[in-house]
């Protein structure tokens, strides 16, 4: 059961318990559903309709829709320009050889070439090849390959089509949603770091340092794939009538943010890391300020990232009164330590917190 459940799972799932929601919402069940349906669609009215070849329009829109509607247009597109590259060449070849495996061959190498100029990478490269073979395949004729090309046009239209519902919402959207939580997750874990310094007197434990190292790295890497994601909506702006080029612009902007905030954060994770189980702990006045410090500096964050969730990039207020004076607080405790240790690693969270707080105040 287990198994079947993680089949269908979404990359978050509302409450405790799956809900047939959230199996609607599983991006890998949308994709499977709607591709299905566009080949058969393709299948069914190249089947119905003259001089459209079913079969070709299937297999063209089974291996053009894409996860976003931006990509799925791109490579419908590309699809056509690079059939139109590979299928010329091809016939020329065979009106000189005949269909034999000397046109196949220069067929399926011109994709590779038409692929590398295109920049659709080697699975692509494949895509395009199968389209082209079924395009300029034996028995050809003028008719057989307009009809099988018109094939390749619809079932790239029925893809870009279907690649509109594959997943909710509008790429730039997730992908400053995805940005969001992971900063409200950097924020919870700085909390987390904070009560445990004043719950345990200065002294961290190996175990839970690494557990936090481990924790921001997983969370650095969700951050470096929203911003993946950003940066591809943002490209796919030049192109798609759905995104918005300024909002997908300060989308990636705004998880750049994270990104700098999760990269600190890690930086403070493997100070503890290093220092964690020593003899020598942090002086419990200096534990409290640097846990009051950490405090300030999360709520830094999730103000940065609530303002973020209506108007991606703005800055937090820098005129915080709270984080001053735990700054304050915590460099007064500095001042007053003889223990090279302690005064490194305190100096150390200090400058990373300040480093966070810079980045996400105006």
């Amino acid at each position: 059961m287990s198994a079947l459940k993680n089949f269908f799972r979404p990359l978050h799932v509302d409450g405790t318990r799956i809900a047939l929601r959230d199996v609607f919402k599983a991006p890998y069940l949308r994709l499977a559903v709607i591709t299905s349906v566009a080949g058969t669609l393709g299948y069914f009215i190249g089947g119905n309709v003259p001089r459209i070849s079913g079969t070709t329009a299937a297999i063209t829109a089974i291996v053009s829709v894409r996860h976003t509607f931006h990509e799925s247009i791109r490579e419908g597109v590309n699809q056509v320009i690079g059939v139109v590259i590979g299928g010329t060449v091809a016939f020329s070849v065979m009106k000189l050889t005949g269909f034999s495996w000397t046109a196949v061959l220069v067929a399926i190498l011109s994709c590779f070439i038409a692929a590398r100029l295109l920049k659709l990478g080697e699975e692509g490269a494949i895509a395009l090849a199968v389209t082209v073979i079924l395009v300029v395949g034996p028995y050809v004729s003028t008719d057989t390959i307009e009809s099988r090309f018109y094939g390749v046009l619809l079932g790239a239209a029925l893809a870009i089509i279907g690649s509109y519902f594959v997943r909710i919402g509008s790429p730039q959207s997730r992908a400053l949603k995805a940005g969001i939580a992971q900063a409200h997750a950097l924020a919870r874990l700085l909390d987390e770091i904070s009560k445990e310094l004043i719950r345990n007197a200065g002294r961290v434990e190996p175990q839970l340092a690494v557990r936090w190292l481990s924790e921001s790295e997983f969370i650095s890497n969700e951050v470096d794939a929203a911003l993946e994601a950003a940066e591809s909506a943002l490209a796919g702006s030049y192109w798609s009538p759905v995104i918005s080029r300024k909002e997908a612009a300060s989308i990636v902007e705004q998880v750049k943010l994270t990104e700098a905030t999760a990269e600190t954060v890690k930086s403070i994770c493997r100070e503890l890391l290093v220092t964690s189980g020593r003899t020598q702990k942090l002086p419990e006045l200096l534990a409290t300020a640097l846990s009051g410090v950490l405090r300030a500096t999360a709520g830094v964050i999730h103000e940065q990232a609530h303002l973020a969730a209506e108007q991606p990039a703005a800055l937090a207020d820098d005129d915080n009164v709270d984080w001053d004076r735990k700054r304050e607080d915590a460099v007064e405790r500095l001042k007053s330590l003889d223990e090279t240790q302690p005064l490194l690693l305190g100096g150390s969270i200090l400058r990373d917190a300040e480093k966070i707080t810079e980045t996400l105040s105006d």
